[in-house]
């Protein structure tokens, strides 16, 4: 098991154990595209935690305990200090099931983002430097984060084409000011 771009991963001869199958299985598991594997320049294949964990989810094989992390990812990022305490707070009733990230600068959360993909972005919209239209352009157009959850937020009155925007890059908009549990529970039916 090794860390590579901030993300667990396995080599081959780890998830055979892990499933119970011989190492040529596993790659054969990921020449036919049913599990994704990163592929390193000495020609080795390493899977991903986060693709692991859902193949083995889905094909009813057992997850052992100490691979999983119970908890789903959020980043949460505005450039207000005070609201991403706000909302950090507000996810601490659900801290069994999530574990919080904050960022106040959006050049440090796509940083965050490259060391350890998240499950979901809360982001601001109107930020200095770059707002959260830019960011969201940016995550969408990299195969590596383009399906990560994103759940926008802002106090300003949209224009339609800011609108129009949203409405095909983003899974949620909340108008501030909101209620901590709608956002809760938001997070929760999207990473559902």
């Amino acid at each position: 098991m090794s860390e590579q771009f901030g993300e667990r991963t396995f080599t081959t001869f780890e998830v055979a154990r892990l499933c119970g199958v011989f190492h040529t299985t596993v790659i054969n598991w990921v020449n036919k595209g049913k599990l994704k594997a990163r592929v390193t320049p000495g020609g080795h294949r390493r899977i991903p935690l986060s693709e692991l964990v859902p193949f083995m989810k889905k094909y009813d094989m057992p997850v052992p305990a100490d691979i999983e992390d119970p908890h789903r990812h959020v980043l949460i990022l505005d450039d207000e200090p005070m609201m991403t305490r706000l909302i950090e707070k507000g996810f601490t009733k659900a801290k069994d099931r999530y574990s919080v990230q904050l960022s106040n600068n959006p050049v440090d959360a796509l940083v965050q983002v490259g060391k350890k993909l998240p499950d979901l972005l809360v982001m601001d919209l109107m930020m200095p430097v770059m707002d959260g239209f830019q960011v969201c352009q940016i995550l969408k157009s990299s195969p590596a984060t383009k399906d990560m959850k994103i759940v926008a937020i802002s106090g300003r009155k949209l224009t339609a084409v800011q609108q129009d925007f949203l409405s095909k890059n983003v899974d949620l908009f909340l108008q501030k000011p909101f209620e901590m549990t709608d956002l809760v529970g938001a997070v929760d039916r999207l990473l559902s």
